[in-house]
Formats: structure tokens, C-alpha cells, sequence
């Protein structure tokens, strides 16, 4: 007998699934309401499946990506500098150093996910990248064409959910540059990704407990658990502001 994948992004049901939800919130060109506009119906189809409440999956999303909008082909992107020397740069320092800079190398102060830099070309400054998408893709094709598509892809984190490609197999894909394909195709996908990380690493009850910091040592790392969970409670707070009474919190 043919076995059946157990990741939700294989579900036939859940592939055709209404993204868009049946009761929509006055937009308000928040970046709340919009996101949920797109994607509310699928995150109350999963409710019912995995208990996961749709506020706590959009405060999630909010805190991740920033609310920004999908575009196809173009999934909102972060890429991260040491991550790209552990997979590529540590046998090519010289290169790497030529293009990319982060906290605690060389004379660089701070930590690994700190004072990120690049430059295009090694006679050019120093710039910061993080916080604009354009520059951010810039980044990401610089790594991509010194090293290789999935190199970089294993390097960046993707999608409203902001999957790092590294985590590909939790999410049911075989290599990074297919997450980061389908992520470009849908936001039904980066949906879909993101409640099967959360049943893979078993966050389910975590997020119903309301347990912010034991979800972001998990999801974001205990170095900066800290932080994330202050900003998740604060989005989960603030959800309620927009959150209609008829829909589940």
C-alpha cells in the first residue's frame, strides 16, 4: 500500500482549500487585516485540524515578515550572512570576505546574526541590506552566483512565516530552492510550511498555552528568544484591536 505523506502541503483537501476566509475584516490598509484578507480561510481550515488559533498563526506571521504583501516569484526574503559562511564561505574566506561581513568576524563586533553588510564589487562600500527587499534580493543573487542557487537558498529565510531554507526537510521539501520555488508560487504554501514546522517540532500546544518564549527558542533560537517573544505577545495583543467577535481567537 502506498503511503500517505503525512505533510499538510500534500493534502489534496488543503491544496484546494479557499485561502481567502468567508468573513473578511474591514480593510483598513493595516498590514493585519490585509494578510488575513488573503489568507484567513486556510488558517481557519487548520484551526480545526491542528487547534492552532488563526490570531496566534497571524501575530506569528505578523512578527516574522512585518505584514509584507506577497508578491509571485518574490517571497519576502531575509538573507543571512553567517549562516552563507557556514555553508560556503568557511572554505572560501577570502571571497566571502570580499563581499559579505557579520558580527564576530575579524574585527567585526557583535553576534553572528548582527552587522550585516555586503558590497557588490571589493573597491565598493559598505551597505546594509536588511529592511529592504530589493537590496535583500540583490544579496541573495551576489550568494547565488558565488556559490550556487541552493547554497544561497540554504542561507535565507523565506515567506510570511520566514522559514529558513536550511529547515526544508520539516516542511516537506526536498532542498531549499523547491521551498523556495513553491513559497514564490502561492502564499497557500508558506501557509502550509508553516503549521508543518509547527507539528514537526511539535509547537502545537506550546502556541495554545501562549507560551511565546518557548516558541521563539524553538522557532527562532534561544539566543534570541528574548526578544521574539516580546514582540509575539505584543502582536497577539494587538490582533485583538482588529479581530471581529464572530471569529475565533
Amino acid at each position: 500500500m502506498k503511503e500517505t505523506s503525512p505533510f499538510y502541503k500534500d493534502n489534496a483537501a488543503l491544496a484546494r482549500a479557499r485561502l481567502r476566509p468567508a468573513q473578511r475584516m474591514e480593510p483598513s490598509g493595516a498590514a493585519l487585516p490585509e494578510t488575513w484578507n488573503r489568507i484567513g480561510g486556510l488558517l481557519e481550515r487548520l484551526h480545526r485540524i491542528t487547534g492552532i488559533a488563526p490570531a496566534a498563526a497571524l501575530a506569528l506571521w505578523m512578527v516574522e515578515c512585518g505584514g509584507l504583501p506577497f508578491k509571485r516569484g518574490r517571497p519576502v526574503l531575509r538573507f543571512e550572512n553567517h549562516m552563507f559562511f557556514k555553508r560556503w564561505g568557511k572554505d572560501h574566506e577570502a571571497l566571502f570576505d570580499q563581499h559579505f561581513q557579520f558580527g564576530g568576524r575579524g574585527a567585526i563586533a557583535g553576534l553572528g546574526w548582527e552587522q550585516h553588510k555586503f558590497r557588490l564589487k571589493a573597491q565598493d562600500a559598505w551597505r546594509r541590506f536588511h529592511g529592504d527587499q530589493s537590496t535583500e534580493y540583490q544579496v541573495f543573487e551576489l550568494a547565488a552566483r558565488l556559490a550556487a542557487r541552493e547554497a544561497a537558498c540554504l542561507s535565507a529565510s523565506f515567506g510570511g512565516p520566514q522559514i529558513m531554507g536550511f529547515n526544508h526537510a520539516l516542511t516537506g521539501y526536498e532542498n531549499a530552492s523547491a521551498m523556495f520555488q513553491a513559497f514564490g508560487r502561492a502564499e497557500r504554501w508558506q501557509v502550509l510550511a508553516f503549521f508543518d514546522f509547527c507539528r514537526v517540532k511539535e509547537l502545537g500546544a506550546v502556541i495554545a498555552a501562549r507560551d511565546w518564549h518557548g516558541f521563539a527558542r524553538v522557532y527562532n533560537g534561544p539566543g534570541n528568544a528574548e526578544v521574539y517573544a516580546a514582540r509575539i505577545a505584543a502582536a497577539f495583543a494587538g490582533a485583538g484591536d482588529y479581530w471581529p467577535r464572530q471569529i475565533g481567537r
